[in-house]
């Protein structure tokens, strides 16, 4: 199966912004909710594989989880959407505007970042390449809150779009699962602790 961690939580999002591409590392607290991640996860599956992001929110998260970087596999198909101009400010005042052009259009690009279209495809490719191999071991990703919509909405079938209407906490654990050689979600947001 394909176990989809999101990192814990960075100055960035206790402050409600945005952060894509920018490199932020764990506080306090996200240390503590990688922590409890990793034996919430090693609890329930052997991990074979151990997959991250290139970010050090994802880092980090893996190696407070308890899971060693030196046998970590780094792939940026899996790193946060580019928000370009809209990095750094606050959730609040950008979502609606930013939702409405992807909603309108998912190949919208904000200056100096990336389309909603263009992340999908990125992370359906990864998803795509790790099927064998999560058909036969637990493969955890370590990933964000955009790619982990993105990897469940290819396993439900549906149209990107439906990235939009998803939502994905701190810290949370979503599953896909294979079952008679398809993709399922199995499991998807499930918190692992209250913050």
């Amino acid at each position: 199966m394909l176990i989809l961690l999101r990192h814990g939580r960075t100055p960035n999002n206790a402050q409600a912004r945005l952060q894509g591409q920018f490199d932020s590392p764990l506080d306090d607290v996200g240390v503590e909710q990688a922590r409890r991640a990793g034996s919430y996860i090693r609890r329930r599956w052997d991990i074979d594989t151990v997959v991250t992001s290139s970010l050090t929110r994802t880092r980090e998260t893996a190696e407070h989880a308890g899971f060693d970087l030196d046998r970590t596999i780094i792939d940026d198909r899996w790193r946060e959407i580019d928000f370009g101009e809209y990095d750094q400010r606050k959730i609040g005042e950008v979502i609606t505007e930013l939702g409405a052009r992807w909603r309108a259009n998912i190949a919208y690009e904000p200056t100096g970042g990336e389309s909603m279209a263009a992340m999908h495809e990125r992370v359906v490719d990864a998803c795509v390449d790790l099927a064998d191999r999560a058909a036969d071991e637990n493969v955890l990703v370590v990933t964000h809150a955009t790619p982990i919509k993105s990897a469940a909405v290819w396993a439900l079938g549906v149209p990107p779009t439906m990235i939009l209407n998803l939502w994905v906490n701190l810290a949370t654990v979503s599953v896909l699962s294979e079952v008679h050689g398809e993709f399922i979600l199995s499991e998807y947001n499930t918190r692992l602790d209250e913050f």
